[in-house]
């Protein structure tokens, strides 16, 4: 496992070799879509800005799944002290009804005794020059101020969410005075330089009566966000031109954008995966990829129908599948998901399918390499639920998108990268729908092949480009800030 008993780091024997080297503490909430950019900041820090890190991940879990394991294995290797700090005992447990967000606030909010146990440790044997925490991490404020270092967010997801929530207050207070619900505007959120959020495409927490504890929790998370002494962003500015820019009368803090960061390195369960050997047979720009991501599900009846439509587009496809969750498009997000991973437990899947398209697909149980999977030569487009990681990694591979968004901030995204990339087609949009074999076969080949298909991938090549500078500049900034946090410990 990626971390030591007790919270002390895994790696005491690295941090022996550098025993005055300045150090940033960074926690991360238990979301393995949060922790992969984590993991590939904290390397960058130790790799190019002459920093040691160590990286905390406030389990909500126990034992940590398969994917937090092997980012462990490949971050322990690049140098950073990697801890995994215990999930909540069964006692102090949500009820099973608590959204994502409460669940993974809650685990934050039981660890940061343990985040100051491990900050006081390491502040006694090197300094500590910040500490930085995820949009869910404001809880910990306390101990960066009592160790007296800066305390800044890493926003994981795009600056268009970001700048929605650095206008809540002013929306909410807009809300109040007209005696509403952000579920019931009329008209979209329109934010400097984003596309308009219409109502449909809000998250999930936004939609709630804004009265309810699920909606004063979002309230009181972005307040906390415009308290921090400044924000990373996993963005860049050719993507969200308007990255930092906000209404008049709205405080922002300090927004530094230093993506595209994405993880890079393959892990060691990817090197030699099968279905890197599939796609080696294939012809170059003829697979389809499909994922949901770590959590997102889908029906019985929506995955079979899925099933149904790649079978009819008639186009190669590897899918990363998951066994069906009826109650919530997030069934896997804590790793609970049932995926037994044999062709005997896909009993979900249309009778005959996995005959019929034997040859033509691959399915892949549960987990596979995207990072890998994207950056092969016979992949012509990726059918996403559009969470921010894979977003990236699709522009970062020059892959065109087809957006089925699923929860969280995902809509949004979805619509950024149709409306304002034009580098993606939505097949989920508005409310929630059931969508037909013969739409997602149709969407597959519109993005596959002809004269859509061409500009799509032409405009995915120009945003890969200007993805590839960014990054350069990106690390510049980080340069730039990092520099602010060593002048802190002299």
């Amino acid at each position: 496992m990626g971390g030591g008993r007790g919270g002390a780091p895994a790696t005491a024997s690295a941090r022996a070799r550098r025993p005055h080297q300045p150090r940033v503490l960074l926690l991360c909430s238990p979301c393995l879509g949060h922790l992969i950019p984590f993991a590939e900041l904290a390397r960058r820090l130790v790799a190019d800005h002459g920093l040691a890190a160590t990286l905390l991940f406030a389990s909500a879990r126990s034992p940590p799944s398969e994917q937090y394991l092997a980012v462990a294995a490949s971050v322990l290797a690049e140098g950073v002290d990697l801890v995994a700090l215990p999930a909540p005992a069964p006692a102090d447990a949500l009820p099973g009804d608590a959204s994502v967000r409460e669940r993974a606030a809650h685990a934050v909010a039981r660890s940061v005794p343990r985040v100051r146990d491990v900050a006081r440790s390491l502040a006694a044997t090197a300094p500590l020059a910040a500490l930085v925490v995820d949009m869910i991490g404001a809880p910990a404020r306390a101990v960066a101020e009592e160790l007296g270092v800066p305390f800044y967010m890493f926003f994981t997801s795009p600056w268009m969410l970001l700048s929605l929530f650095l206008h809540l207050p002013s929306l909410d207070a807009d809300a109040a005075r007209a005696g509403g619900e952000h579920r019931d505007a009329t008209e979209p959120i329109r934010l400097p330089g984003c596309v308009p959020i219409h109502a449909h495409d809000l998250p999930s927490s936004m939609l709630a009566d804004r009265s309810s504890a699920t909606y004063a929790g979002l309230l009181a998370m972005a307040r906390d966000a415009a308290r921090a002494d400044g924000v990373l962003v996993n963005t860049f500015r050719e993507l969200e031109p308007a990255i930092g820019d906000g209404a008049d009368g709205v405080k922002l803090p300090p927004v530094h954008a230093v993506g595209p960061l994405i993880w890079t390195r393959p892990v060691a369960m990817e090197r030699d995966h099968e279905c890197l050997s599939w796609l080696n047979q294939q012809p170059r720009g003829s697979v389809v990829y499909v994922s949901f991501g770590s959590g997102g599900t889908l029906t019985w009846q929506q995955t079979a129908e899925l099933a149904l439509g790649l079978e009819l587009s008639q186009h190669r496809f590897i899918w990363a599948i998951k066994r069906p969750d009826q109650d919530t498009s997030s069934g896997a997000f804590f790793g609970t998901a049932n995926s037994r991973g044999e062709e005997e437990g896909m009993d979900f899947l249309p009778e005959g399918f996995i005959e019929r398209t034997r040859g033509v697909g691959l399915l892949v149980p549960s987990w596979a390499p995207q990072t890998s999977i994207l950056g092969h030569a016979s992949i012509g487009c990726f059918l996403t639920h559009c969470g921010w990681n894979s977003t990236l990694e699709s522009v970062s591979n020059g892959v065109p998108m087809i957006a089925w968004p699923l929860y969280a901030e995902q809509k949004m995204n979805a619509a950024m990268m149709e409306v304002q990339a034009k580098v993606a087609i939505r097949i989920n949009v508005g409310n929630e729908r059931f969508i037909m074999n013969e739409e997602i076969a149709n969407t597959i080949k519109r993005v596959m092949k002809g004269e859509e298909a061409e500009m799509l991938k032409m405009r995915i090549g120009e945003l890969n480009d200007k993805a590839v500078y960014a990054l350069s500049r990106g690390c510049s900034i980080l340069a730039q800030v990092t520099h602010v946090w060593k002048s802190t410990v002299g």
